[in-house]
């Protein structure tokens, strides 16, 4: 299958995402319904290497604008890479994972998830709590959650390649309560510094 690879940003399963990459006689033969291998990398180590974990995806659309093809690809599942043919094809190994976590543990990082959307107040904030409500699985919601919320990059290739849901969960949990705390101080500073202003 081919592979495409992805400068500094992480395809989750479950969730979508959309690039540009440059032009290129490999691209141009992929076209919306094809499945593809995509895999981040930050460092010509990663490229060399290729040890960590990748995303089963589908090419849901694809433009051609000047030198640049903008893809939007949709995440399917984890896979492994057995091997590489060549720079861009590979072999690979589709990664079955299965959710042996409570419903408490599920509703626990549901629960601090909206709890930093009230927070950060964004202006998806509705559709985002709804989507959260909507999702019971909890493979899915862990993805969801490490997409929209986990911003620094190798923070989320560790959760894309952590492949105990349990522990992954239990990962977002640690850095969702440090986002909350954060933002918390943040609100804090910034009320102290208003109040020593106006007084």
């Amino acid at each position: 299958m081919h592979i495409v690879y992805l400068s500094k940003k992480v395809l989750f399963p479950h969730c979508t995402i959309t690039v540009k990459l440059k032009r290129s006689r490999f691209l141009y033969t992929l076209k919306p319904g094809d499945k593809v291998i995509v895999y981040p990398v930050k460092k010509i180590t990663d490229f060399i290497l290729m040890r960590g974990v990748a995303t089963l995806a589908e090419i849901v659309k694809s433009e051609l604008s000047s030198n640049k093809y903008t893809f939007t690809f949709k995440g399917i599942k984890r896979v492994t890479i057995d091997k590489r043919h060549g720079i861009f094809q590979c072999s690979f190994t589709e990664i079955h994972e299965q959710a042996i976590v409570t419903n408490e543990i599920t509703e626990q990082i549901r629960k601090k998830s909206q709890e930093l959307i009230f927070l950060i107040n964004v202006n998806e904030s509705d559709k985002l709590i709804h989507l959260l409500n909507f999702i019971s699985d909890a493979v899915q919601l862990s993805d969801f959650i490490a997409n929209y919320f986990i911003l620094d990059y190798d923070k989320r290739v560790m959760l894309l390649n952590n492949c105990d849901v349990a522990s992954r969960i239990d990962v977002i949990l640690a850095l969702l309560n440090d986002l909350i705390n954060n933002v918390k101080k943040k609100r804090e500073k910034e009320s102290y510094e208003k109040e020593n202003i106006s007084g």
